[in-house]
């Protein structure tokens, strides 16, 4: 049973790759976030550190659609040529206050931000990361319903996930 889901993810993965998606464009807003999806707490029995493990995302806010990255780290060598792959030119891209996202201006998007040590959604000009958010919340407790995912099986996973949000239920089951 254990191979059959692991082909499956295989398949999605594959979709995923012949079917990119590009987020945006003129006159579209797109939330990005990063989050940790996997590391060890401190405290645990084993007592073994765990590097964290994580992932980069993006939300259209006016039709939906997502994509989900993992990513070795989460400066702006890494974060601004993920976005120019996934996110098309003269986006409006809100985000939180991460020093990497700093060069999205000189990127060719129109960048906004908001302050989350002092809000949720910045009051003065309604940008949030909510979207975004959400989606991490919804895709971490996918991996609490197969309690727990083996690290080296997140990719999968996290593909598994987007392929699984892209489609009503009705088109694969």
């Amino acid at each position: 049973m254990t191979n059959w889901c692991n082909f499956l993810r295989e398949v999605c993965s594959q979709d995923l790759i012949n079917h990119p998606l590009q987020l945006g464009g003129p006159g579209h807003t797109v939330a990005i976030d990063e989050s940790v999806v996997a590391r060890r707490k401190p405290g645990n029995r084993q007592a073994r550190p765990v590097p964290a493990q994580w992932v980069f995302g993006a939300v259209d806010l006016g039709t939906g659609q997502f994509f989900m990255e993992m990513v070795a780290q989460r400066d702006a060598a890494i974060l601004v040529p993920l976005n120019q792959r996934h996110i098309l030119p003269e986006t409006h891209i809100w985000s939180d206050e991460w020093a990497a996202y700093a060069g999205l201006n000189n990127a060719g998007y129109v960048h906004q931000t908001v302050n989350h040590s002092r809000h949720f959604v910045d009051p003065q000009t309604g940008v949030h990361t909510n979207n975004i958010e959400s989606r991490w919340a919804a895709c971490k407790a996918s991996f609490r319903r197969h309690f727990g995912v083996p690290r080296h099986m997140l990719p999968g996973y996290i593909d598994e996930y987007m392929w699984r949000a892209r489609r009503p239920n009705d088109q694969y089951m």
